[in-house]
Formats: structure tokens, C-alpha cells, sequence
């Protein structure tokens, strides 16, 4: 963590999000939904599901969304009430995506894209808020929990309305910068959060294979797609394994097992 005063770490979070909306919006044109996309390098129809893989790698959100109900049986895991509704948002987010991506890959266009995209905005924004809450200030992650998930929501809403992602991918990518970004910046509220760099570290991962899907088809048969899928869950795996084991650091310094976190 460098050693900042707490008003410039803040600025420059700011600054990344006003420099990521100001290039999106002030240097790129309007992007339309390339048709290309739903074209994915495995299409195989297996037990009668089209598109097989793509469809049954969704299943690992909704499992993972389940683990992370054992989090509510931790009194230590969350502060503030807020925290606890975020988190809940989190994991119905992350049970929607299994439905909703299923129900995309079952037969991707861009009229199915919208259910999966939509409870993936929820993920990111409430798992954003959440970050902002414990990294910078409890009260700003409070305030900015339904403003940041209206946001996410109206990013799809307006893809559909105006046929213009731009808004959809800074929701998207945002989150990618800000939250290591945070998590460099900003000393932790909680002990114990180490896996929210791994968290990071698969979600990178996650795009990488989703970007070599036609690439990794050539070596194994599956396609990058449904190991974008496991990567991406096994990323939320270390979340929500994270908030169910840690605790508050009391004041006077860190616990021994915080230390270097």
C-alpha cells in the first residue's frame, strides 16, 4: 500500500472513473453489438442442450451463489446492515447469471443477451459497492449501492433503447481497474482478504480465455467460452469465501493474521 494521504488515494479513484467515462464517451464512437459475438468456437449439441458447454459451465455460479449463503452465519463477516444487503444483492446477482447466461447460450442472440447481461451488471455494481464501502468509507458504499445498481441496470436498458454499448462496457470494466486499484490503494477494514486478489486474478483470467475461445478450440475441443465460465465462478468462489472468513480490524493495528494483506 503506498504511503498517500486518504484525500489523494480518493482522488485518484475519481480520477479513474471520470478518465474511463471521458475516453469511452469523448473518443470512441457509439459501438453496436458486433453479431459476430454469439458465434462461439463450441456449438455442440449434447443430451438433446445446444451448445452444450456454454450452457451446463453456468451451473458453478448458482453453486457458488449457494456456498455463499454460509456467510450470513458470520457475525464477524459484516459491519454495517447495508453490507449484508449488498453481499445478498451479490449472490441473487450471481444466481441470475447461471439462469440468465444458460438461457443465452441455449440460444445466443442479441434479444437473450439482455438475461445475461442484466444480472451480471448486478454483480459487478454490488460487488463494487461493497469494495468502496470496505476499502474507502462505509458511508460512500452505502450511498452509492443503488445509484451504482441503477446504473448497471440502465447500461443494458440503454444498450437495448439506442443500440449503443459504451455504457455497458465501462459497467463492465470499471470494476475490472477500480478494484485492484482499491486494493492496492486503500488499507483493508476486514482481516483475512487476501482472496480478493485471486478474486481479481481469475476474473483477468476469465477474459483472457474468453478471448482466445477460437484459439483454445484447437487444443481442446470445448472452446475458451466454458472456461471463461468456471474462471469467472471460481473468481466469485474466492469472494464470497473471503467475506465468510473475515473479521473486523479492531483499532490499534492489525491482527497478526491481517498482517501484509
Amino acid at each position: 500500500m503506498p504511503r498517500l494521504a486518504p484525500r489523494t488515494r480518493l482522488a485518484i479513484l475519481a480520477a479513474l472513473a471520470v478518465l474511463a467515462a471521458a475516453i469511452l464517451f469523448g473518443v470512441f464512437p457509439p459501438a453496436a453489438q458486433d453479431p459476430a459475438y454469439h458465434h462461439f468456437a463450441d456449438r455442440r449439441t449434447v443430451w438433446g442442450i445446444p451448445n452444450f458447454w456454454n450452457v451446463i459451465t453456468n451451473l458453478p455460479f448458482l453453486m457458488v451463489a449457494m456456498w455463499g449463503l454460509r456467510a450470513f452465519r458470520s457475525a464477524a463477516a459484516f459491519q454495517e446492515r447495508w453490507e449484508r444487503m449488498a453481499y445478498a444483492t451479490l449472490l441473487l446477482g450471481m444466481a441470475l447469471v447461471a439462469l440468465g447466461s444458460g438461457y443465452y447460450h441455449w440460444h445466443p442472440d442479441s434479444a437473450t443477451l439482455v438475461w445475461d447481461r442484466l444480472p451480471m451488471t448486478v454483480v459487478f455494481m454490488s460487488l463494487l459497492a461493497a469494495t468502496i464501502g470496505e476499502r474507502t468509507t462505509m458511508s460512500a458504499g452505502k450511498w452509492l449501492l443503488l445509484p451504482l445498481l441503477a446504473a448497471g441496470i440502465g447500461s443494458v436498458v440503454w444498450w437495448v433503447a439506442s443500440g449503443d454499448l459504451r455504457a455497458y462496457e465501462l459497467v463492465q470494466f470499471f470494476p475490472v481497474a477500480a478494484l485492484p486499484l482499491m486494493l492496492w490503494l486503500f488499507p483493508p477494514r476486514y482481516s483475512g482478504t487476501r482472496g480478493l486478489w485471486a478474486m481479481v486474478g481469475f476474473y483477468v483470467l476469465a477474459k483472457i480465455v474468453e478471448f482466445f475461445d477460437g484459439r483454445i478450440a484447437t487444443v481442446l475441443s470445448t472452446g475458451g467460452h466454458p472456461w471463461k465460465h468456471l474462471a469467472a465462478a471460481s473468481a466469485m468462489w474466492c469472494y464470497v469465501t473471503t467475506v465468510a472468513g473475515r473479521s473486523e480490524i479492531r483499532a490499534g493495528g492489525l491482527p497478526p493474521s491481517a498482517r501484509n494483506v
